[in-house]
């Protein structure tokens, strides 16, 4: 990994009261994507100067997004991306990177948690995964044609849960029958889905019907069907915000709830980007390697370089405060020879810095943010936590050290009094350097000694010269 610095930039975040629908708990990274609305921020900023916090290896492959709640990281593992022979869910500890749990899977291609369980999807099936016990239980089937090789998650709402097969199926959460399914709502079998966002009012796919796109919503709760808009050419992402949907294809689109085109942006080239719902602006990037910041009314507040991937599917944007990363893999028809992660100040477009990856981390999958902490799972069987808050580095020493693993814990506080020097909080750096030079010189016990005895009461002592 190496990190290009093009302009060094001091990061403040503010975090600014949402003008669009967000997290309901913005510290944790619960959803594909953040949400259910598909929003991908977060208010809780991430790393602004990023170094490793902690690294896990494990041969084989993380090709899926990871996903981070209660102070851990969840992530599918498979032995290889093409050819399945078994799959594994890992749990991580998100400060430092230990393993909690591993956990065989019945060949889960997605795997995701939702309020306390671990549901995995197989070609035709959905499954819970009890991490105790590694017992695996079947819940429902599913369509056999499935969404094994996109990005897209099923959509969790409070009592049901919307799968993106073909067609769409939705299933109770409390005995998992189904609902509805597209193809009844809609009247048309051949709808294939390619990106949904909702809440739990209004479910919006983007979908093919016979080659062309569609942006279709329902009722989440029915699947009636409620209204259609096509074509939208190019199409594959949407978002929706608080009274807006969002949708990228040739341009980028914005549609009110009831399906009326609010309006339009002439993009250079095609969106090839999920969309970012921020505070006051959406953001997503086109094919003639532009990243926008467009408001909500429409005006692009500006535009700025950046390389994206040649493959669609393969360029995430996520925001958390006030920076937007970029992700994206690079390379030819055949291979990819680096990836890369590029942030950006929300507010203007100022790069802060590139972090690139070797050929053998490909990152496939959008990455998760929480309590500082940037994770990302990559296609060479690493998955990889990045921070820059010498706080976290100097928790993550003090769980080493409860564990009695001090040269670990000498590592992350020798990191945490680097961090605290760079940002000029010399008595916090040295505060730790002194907690380091304890560590590793600790103090002899000081030999017993024996207390004088005492003087008798009806005895005068003598007065010392």
């Amino acid at each position: 990994m190496r990190i290009r610095k093009k302009l060094l930039v001091v990061l403040v975040a503010v975090c600014i009261p949402l003008a669009c629908t967000a997290c309901s708990n913005p510290s944790e990274w619960s959803d594909y994507l953040g949400n259910p609305e598909r929003t991908g921020y977060s208010v809780n900023p991430g790393p602004d100067n990023p170094v490793i916090l902690w690294e896990a290896a494990v041969p084989g492959d993380f090709d899926t997004s990871p996903f981070i709640v209660d102070g851990k990281v969840l992530i599918l593992w498979k032995d290889d991306m093409y050819h399945l022979v078994k799959t594994e869910v890992y749990l991580f500890d998100l400060l430092t990177g230990e393993i909690l749990q591993e956990s065989k899977s019945d060949l889960f291609f997605k795997a995701f948690p939702v309020e306390g369980h671990v549901f995995g999807v197989s070609i035709e099936s959905l499954h819970e995964l009890d991490l105790d016990s590694g017992e695996i239980t079947y819940l429902a089937s599913i369509p056999k044609k499935s969404f094994a090789a996109t990005n897209m998650y099923p959509l969790v709402l409070s009592d049901r849960i919307i799968i993106p097969t073909t067609p769409a199926v939705c299933l109770s959460r409390s005995d998992f029958r189904i609902l509805w399914n597209l193809a009844d709502t809609t009247g048309n079998p051949n709808l294939e889905p390619v990106s949904l966002a909702g809440d739990e009012s209004l479910v919006i796919f983007t979908a093919k019907n016979e080659g062309v796109i569609q942006l279709i919503a329902v009722d989440p709760s029915t699947g009636q069907f409620k209204w259609k808009v096509d074509p939208l050419k190019w199409a594959l992402w949407s978002a929706l915000g608080k009274d807006t949907i969002y949708c990228g294809g040739r341009n980028m689109w914005a549609f009110s709830r009831d399906g009326i085109q609010k309006w339009v942006v002439l993009t250079d080239a095609e969106i090839i980007s999920n969309i970012v719902v921020g505070p006051d602006a959406v953001y997503s990037a086109d094919a003639a390697n532009n990243v926008y910041k467009i408001d909500f009314d429409g005006h692009v507040i500006w535009k700025t370089q950046w390389e994206v991937s040649p493959w669609y599917y393969e360029n995430h944007l996520v925001g958390a405060g006030n920076t937007l990363y970029c992700i994206g893999n690079y390379g030819d028809a055949v291979s990819v020879n680096r990836s890369q992660i590029s942030a950006y100040n929300m507010d203007d477009g100022t790069l802060l810095w590139n972090l690139e990856f070797e050929p053998s981390q490909w990152i496939r999958a959008a990455p998760a943010v929480a309590d500082g902490i940037l994770v990302i799972g990559t296609a060479g069987g690493k998955v990889v936590a990045l921070a820059s808050d010498p706080d976290l580095f100097v928790k993550q020493g003090d769980t080493f050290l409860s564990k009695n693993l001090k040269n670990q814990a000498i590592t992350s506080y020798k990191k945490a009094a680097e961090l605290y020097e760079e940002k000029g909080d010399l008595s916090r750096s040295q505060e730790i350097k002194e907690r380091i030079h304890e560590i590793e010189n600790p103090l002899q016990s000081p030999r017993p000694t024996t207390p004088p005895e005492p003087v008798p009461a009806t005895q005068t002592p003598e007065p010392t010269t």
